[in-house]
Order: structure tokens, then sequence, then C-alpha cells
């Protein structure tokens, strides 16, 4: 969405086009699916309270990019933000909510707080757990938590979701000092199957009992040029 109106100041726009591209898209990261390696931000956020964090807005992910400058030189493919005023309360990445697997079966991902995305995909994610019998927490998760949960298998897959991302696996949580998990890891079984699932549901594959899908036009009922 834009602003379409012809005025130079600072006030919400009056006048907005609101466009949607509708396009193929493979991998997020590129290449075959795996777990990536993700860098933690010690001096950035994301967002902040009181502003647009819940929302999907271009100033949130502008804010990301220097962190994520510095998780390319680090060779990551994301950065994770802490609330440092909050225990270092896990927040987002760059661009995807975070979830945990617990070796219950059960999920955990951050409360939202205002400045965490209130993302269609996490939300997702959450239905298409509930709907296989998982328990699903929303609750504050910090990165002592993390760091300990993998240690001692109380955390057994860590992923990320997003509405490009889908659902992508992370094998490797680093920064100069710290490092979680594996950089051999591999994608967890409950991980692909919530994804499998959502993708089945986006696909057509599998039967959406939610009333998610729309169709916007029927097949064969557009020219091609």
């Amino acid at each position: 969405m834009i602003a379409t109106e012809a005025f130079l100041g600072v006030r919400a726009a009056r006048e907005v086009s609101f466009r949607v591209i509708a396009s193929p898209a493979g991998n997020y990261f590129g290449g075959e699916l795996k777990p990536v390696s993700i860098w933690i931000s010690r001096e950035y956020a994301r967002a902040g309270r009181g502003g647009t964090g819940a929302a999907k807005c271009g100033g949130n992910y502008a804010a990301s990019l220097i962190a994520q400058q510095e998780a390319d030189a680090n060779g990551c493919k994301q950065v994770l933000f802490l609330d440092h005023f909050n225990d270092d309360a896990v927040e987002e990445l760059g661009g995807m909510n975070v979830f945990f697997v617990m070796k219950d079966g059960s999920l955990v991902t951050p409360a939202l707080s205002g400045t965490i995305l209130e993302g269609v995909t996490r939300m997702s994610v959450i239905q298409v757990a509930k709907d296989m019998g998982r328990e699903v927490s929303e609750r504050k998760s910090t990165l002592d938590e993390w760091r300990d949960g993998v240690a001692s298998g109380e955390i057994t897959e860590v992923f990320a979701c997003g509405t490009a991302a889908v659902i992508t696996p992370i094998g490797v949580l680093k920064d100069a000092t710290e490092f979680i998990g594996a950089e051999d890891a591999t994608a967890g079984e409950t991980t692909m199957a919530i994804r499998e699932k959502l993708l089945g549901i986006q696909t057509g594959t599998v039967e959406d009992t939610h009333g998610w899908l729309t169709h916007l036009a029927k097949p064969n009922s557009v020219p091609w040029v």
C-alpha cells in the first residue's frame, strides 16, 4: 500500500493504492530446504514499544537491515532480535516469527507484545499444530531458555515462519560469544510435518477446513498473451 496523492509533508496519507503481487516462489533462502544459521543481535532492536512492531509495514523491515548486514558478514541467513529490557526475551527474526518444539511434542512461541509481528503464518502454524493435536503456548521465552533447552534436550527443534519462508528450520543460533545448536542439524520431524500440512492447504492438496483460501480467478479464465 503506497500513498498516491500529490503532497509533500509528514502526515497519514489520504489517498492510497493497495496492490498485490501474485508470483510463483521457491525456497526463500535458495537451494534445498535445510536448517539455517541465525545471528544474535546484541545492539539493535527491530521495533520499540508503542511503535509499529505488530504491523507488517516497511519501516519495521528497514529497521532490521543494519543488523541483517552484521548477520550476513558472519555467514548467517537471518538475525534474532531480543528484548534487552526484559531478560533478553526472544522477539523474532528480521522477517519471521520463532517457534520451539518441546520434547513433549508441544510448541512454544513468544507471546505478542506489540513489538512482535502478528503474522498470518504465525497464526496459521498455531492452528495447524492444534489441528494435529499439539499444545501451543504463547508466552515469554528468553535466550537463556533457548540455550539451556537445547543443551538439556527440552527443546528438540526450532523453526521460523513467515509469508515468504513458510516454515524454515533453524540449526544454529550464534554470535561472537554464543553457539547454540549444531551446524550439521537436519530438519526436525515436527517442523516438517507442520510445514507439509500448511503447504498442502496453501496448494490445495490438503483440505482447508478453516476457510482460509479464496479463489481469485477460475482456471483458464485469464487469457495469456
